[in-house]
């Protein structure tokens, strides 16, 4: 119920994590939003860093572990009356194995279909979001060593697509 207020979610922290010409996406498909792509990552715990929360996410979501880097982009995605902030920071893995996903839930175990690295033009046979414009430009700035963070603006959550 939207009473008028205002809700701000905590920090979802989200891996840009390389290997050559293609970034690491998780497939996943929980029932109440389809089958899609994203870059991996999740929501921050009370209390807990943001770069602690970025190496949990990405061990539990595609089980390599990360060092993380610079901070890239901010998106808030906004769904009903709550507002959840994306940041998006590069990440080195530096250990962990692709199909060691023993940090997941047996419910996320469930939804998530398949983790891998996608090359830039890699088309891909199901919808990619949330990208939050990352995809359209992360590879120029990757060029560029991501010279400064960057927003990308706020996304409306519509049950099954972002506008």
């Amino acid at each position: 119920m939207n009473n008028g207020n205002i809700e701000i979610g905590p920090p979802r922290c989200r891996g840009l994590v390389f290997d050559g010409d293609a970034l690491l996406m998780v497939r996943f498909n929980p029932p109440d939003e389809g089958d899609h792509w994203q870059i991996p990552g999740g929501g921050s715990e009370p209390g807990e860093s943001l770069g602690d929360c970025l190496i949990r996410e990405i061990k539990e979501e595609t089980g390599l572990i990360v060092k993380p880097g610079r901070f890239c982009y901010l998106a808030h995605v906004v769904v009903g009356n709550r507002v959840n902030p994306h940041m998006y920071f590069e990440a080195e893995p530096v250990g962990g194995a692709l199909d060691d996903l023993s940090g997941m839930t047996s419910e996320e175990s469930e939804w998530f279909v398949e983790r891998r690295f996608v090359k830039r033009h890699e088309p891909l046979e199901i919808p990619a979001f949330p990208q939050h414009g990352v995809w359209d430009r992360v590879w120029d700035d990757r060029e560029l060593g991501f010279p400064e963070p960057v927003y990308l603006g706020a996304f409306t959550w519509k049950g099954s697509r972002f506008v």
